[in-house]
């Protein structure tokens, strides 16, 4: 990050500068004195009341810019602790631009870089590093759960977690030079006993913590769902059904997606990235290979995985070229090819079919196989299908891709769309660390205490207690962000939108 030091003051647009709105919200920071500005304004500013609004016109060189609403912030009991100074103006982006152009131009005010206002709210002590994670965490959330987890560590129960686990240190530091300086005074087994409350209160915490980053759970910061399968297996169209929009080009010819196609959906207030990828087969054009690698590389970072089989194909040829059996979901699509071949043929190869997944499925995911055609719903049985074959029930979970008639039948979307939003809701249940920065030093932190804890069993050199307690400490001032090096500031602050 430049200039992490310079203390010139800031300019910039903190409403975003990609589309026009109707106000854009400019921020200045850093300024020595609000009555340098005089110049740019009709309001006299020696009259105006701290976090109040007022109305001003913008003016350079008498002529007017803008009419717009501006209020003050003081520091040091602002945002960052600078003097700020926000003005709302009409939110065309070339008046926005032509606004931030001349105070830069005519005044000592540079544009503002990445997270520069939050950089400098951590500076002055406004905000601890953990907590400008937080607000990264909070201002780049794509579903409901990362939202709620930035506003819980700006100022909400895992910050208050965080400030507990710093506290709790605190009191076994205590307790070791308590120890040191006047175990005559209180005697030794006061000591131990400090000590181990102290030890207990903070293992009780550290623990709790620890459990919360015991799987990896970075898929839940950008949740996927990849639709893989052979060519020509209906994958587009069921990609089509979730979307309920025809995104996808859908065709009998083999191989039509070469290119993966995503687009967001959301579900139950999470954003989901639904994927539909190339088609998989053994090939020996290049062009098609690429797209068939990007499929895979897909399908094993997804959150959510659907595999999508014509039983009439060679079942064992995709398997083989995915190698890998962990699928959320499989639909059988294609059953209304039952009309173009014997009936009792057709019942044999699905019952093969459905043997050959069954035995590279988890028992935990068996029960998500579905059984149908692919959409032409004038191929189909009963609501109550026979012999595995109608449109999708409720509760008889087979049938096409869009069900026959108006009854009292679950559409397959929203069937999948409850599968991916269960999934997701079973792994937020224990409110897992997001933040990788956060979930590494919980983790360093537990080890240290456990080998802490290993030594103060067979050690009772307080010397040698107090030279161990500094190591764990400066592990959890890092996660609490009293001290933070400029790698980690780096990472974060270049994450941020110009203006935050």
């Amino acid at each position: 990050m430049y200039n992490l030091y310079d203390d010139k003051p800031i300019i910039a647009c903190s409403t975003g500068m990609v589309s026009n709105s109707a106000i854009g919200l400019i921020r200045i920071s850093g300024f020595d004195n609000l009555i340098s500005l005089q110049e740019f304004f009709s309001f006299d500013l020696k009259k105006v009341k701290a976090r109040y609004n007022h109305f001003s016109k913008l003016l350079f060189n008498s002529c007017v810019l803008d009419e717009v609403v501006f209020s003050y912030y003081p520091g040091p009991n602002s945002y960052n602790g600078e003097n700020i100074l926000e003005i709302s103006v009409h939110g065309n982006q070339l008046n926005i631009s032509k606004i931030i152009s001349v105070f830069i131009d005519n005044t000592n005010i540079r544009a503002a870089r990445e997270g520069e206002f939050s950089y400098r709210a951590l500076k002055n002590g406004k905000l601890s590093l953990s907590q400008v994670e937080g607000l990264d965490l909070l201002l780049n959330a794509s579903s409901s759960y990362m939202l709620e987890q930035g506003l819980d560590i700006l100022q909400g129960d895992l910050y208050l977690k965080y400030k507990d686990l710093h506290s709790s240190f605190l009191k076994v530091k205590s307790s070791i030079e308590i120890g040191i300086d006047f175990s005559e005074d209180v005697g030794e087994e006061t000591c131990a006993t400090l000590l181990n409350e102290a030890l207990d209160e903070f293992s009780v915490i550290i623990n709790q913590l620890h459990s919360r980053i015991s799987s990896n759970l970075s898929e839940l910061s950008s949740p996927s769902v990849s639709l893989v399968g052979k060519t020509n297996a209906g994958k587009s169209s069921l990609f089509n059904l979730l979307l309920n929009s025809d995104r996808s080009i859908v065709s009998d010819i083999e191989g039509t997606t070469r290119d993966y196609v995503s687009e967001y959906i959301n579900m139950h207030g999470n954003n989901f990235r639904v994927i539909d990828t190339a088609g998989l087969r053994s090939t020996t054009d290049s062009i098609e290979q690429i797209g068939i690698k990007k499929a895979l590389d897909i399908h094993s970072s997804s959150f959510f995985k659907i595999l999508v089989i014509n039983p009439l194909d060679n079942i064992q040829e995709s398997l083989n070229i995915l190698g890998d059996n962990n699928f959320d979901l499989v639909i059988f699509s294609h059953a209304d090819k039952k009309l173009d071949i014997d009936f009792s043929l057709y019942e044999e190869i699905l019952q093969s079919a459905e043997y050959s997944i069954n035995t590279c499925l988890s028992s935990d995911n068996r029960d998500y196989i579905l059984i149908g055609p692919m959409g032409a719903d004038s191929k189909f049985g009963s609501i109550e299908p026979v012999n595995k074959v109608g449109p999708m029930g409720a509760i008889s979970k087979f049938g096409p891709i869009e069900p026959v008639g108006n009854g009292p039948i679950e559409p397959l979307s929203r069937y999948i769309s409850s599968l991916i939003v269960d999934k997701f809701t079973k792994l937020t249940a224990d409110k897992p660390l997001l933040i990788d920065r956060h979930r590494q030093k919980v983790n360093e932190i537990y080890l240290s205490f456990k080998d802490f804890q290993d030594i103060s069993i067979n050690n009772t050199d307080i010397a040698i207690l107090s030279s161990e307690i500094n190591i764990l400490g400066s592990k959890v001032s890092e996660l609490v962000g009293i001290i933070s090096p400029d790698d980690v500031l780096n990472n974060i602050f270049s994450n941020f939108c110009i203006g935050k």
